[in-house]
């Protein structure tokens, strides 16, 4: 099912620049998306975890078996790229400027919050993403890649199955194994947390 990225890997390995460029001209902008949908964090620190990502995944094609799509697995590196520096940006105290929100604003918040979000509502939407990945980084990968795929990329059901190398029917189950994990999880952060973050409910499917 995989055999162009597996061949694409295999040009990199051998030290193919055509193949790099393929992989970087494909994958960066596609990634660029997938990070800002999932995060509150500006526009210079995205740009930073997906180049960080992509260097990863060029030190580790070694680890690329084929038993995903090429992108999938560069997801999943570019997930713990993001919920590491969620974890950073949590530590830290809360500082911005008026500047850096409007150059952010720009770049990609129309991927995220609607016009007419009231500036409340827009932080309590970056709490809860913040608090979504951090959940969602807890999860075992697979269960982690069909939640974000399905919810977060708005994928049927079907595509989230192609993309995972499964069946229709096998990836309905899995995704209802992931919901329940997701619940476990927020539900154990929610109590270690009261009034903070983790006690907002996601508005989506994911506890549904």
């Amino acid at each position: 099912m995989y055999e162009v990225d597996r061949a694409l890997v295999a040009r990199m390995r051998a030290g193919d620049q055509r193949a790099f460029d393929e992989f970087f001209n494909a994958s960066a902008p596609r990634l660029v998306a997938f990070a800002a949908r999932r995060s509150s964090l500006d526009s210079a620190s995205l740009e930073d975890i997906v180049q960080g990502s992509l260097i990863k995944a060029v030190r580790n094609l070694d680890s690329y078996r084929g038993e995903a799509a090429l992108f999938t697995w560069l997801t999943e590196i570019c997930r713990h790229e993001l919920a590491d520096a969620h974890r950073k940006a949590a530590r830290r105290p809360a500082h911005v400027s008026l500047d850096e929100v409007g150059a952010t604003r720009h770049v990609v918040a129309r991927l995220r919050v609607p016009e007419h979000q009231e500036p409340v509502a827009e932080l309590g939407a970056a709490a809860q993403r913040d608090a979504v990945m951090l959940v969602l980084a807890s999860l075992p990968g697979r269960y982690a890649r069909a939640l974000e795929a399905k919810y977060g990329d708005g994928l049927s059901v079907e595509d989230v199955a192609r993309q995972l190398g499964l069946t229709a029917i096998a990836t309905q189950s899995l995704l209802a194994r992931a919901r329940e994990a997701f619940r476990e999880h927020w539900r154990e952060r929610s109590d270690s947390a009261p009034g903070a973050a983790m006690s907002l409910c996601p508005t989506g499917d994911f506890l549904n």
